[in-house]
């Protein structure tokens, strides 16, 4: 499977051990969530932690960077709205590189929240290609926003993935 393309731009697949550099933090109170996530980045050849609520991703989050975070919204301790919250607060820098996992679709509340923060969202449930199509496409926005020194901001991210949709 190739990166995702953004638009104007072609990508080919890295090779494995750049991907093998590439830092995932997977946070999810459901261990079959986590399990299959584990096991599919893996396989794909990323480095995957995993956390089960927000209060440990942040614990995580003191210790390692992350080059990308899949996190929850719905969960028990730390909730993936607070996560964020405390995210931003304490770990800037980190906030650009979150993609959200939900299946509160409904809900108006996670709607607006998550429509304030401008991240991927990939909503449950979801195909593995889907997975791997938002990874690869959030990775690559986040090497042009690197290259270019230029802050990501909600009105110019922002990018839904509903089960089986494929990305830009």
């Amino acid at each position: 499977m190739g990166i995702a393309a953004l638009p104007g731009e072609t990508h080919m697949k890295p090779p494995r051990q750049e991907l093998a550099a590439i830092r995932i933090l997977v946070v999810d109170d459901e261990e079959d969530i986590l399990d299959i996530l584990a096991r599919v980045l893996g396989a794909a050849g990323y480095q995957v932690d995993l956390a089960s609520n927000g209060e440990k991703a942040l614990e995580r989050l003191a210790l390692q960077d992350y080059d990308l975070i899949i996190t929850n919204i719905r969960m028990p301790i730390m909730g993936g709205e607070e996560f964020y919250r405390r995210l931003t607060n304490y770990f800037p820098r980190m906030s650009h590189k979150v993609v959200f996992c939900t299946g509160d679709i409904a809900n108006q509340d996670t709607q607006r929240f998550l429509g304030s923060t401008g991240a991927p969202v990939i909503f449950k449930p979801f195909q593995l290609r889907t997975v791997l199509e938002v990874v690869a496409w959030q990775l690559a926005r986040e090497r042009v926003r690197l290259r270019a020194h230029v802050p990501v901001t909600a009105a110019s991210s922002s990018l839904k993935a509903s089960p089986g949709t494929a990305l830009p």
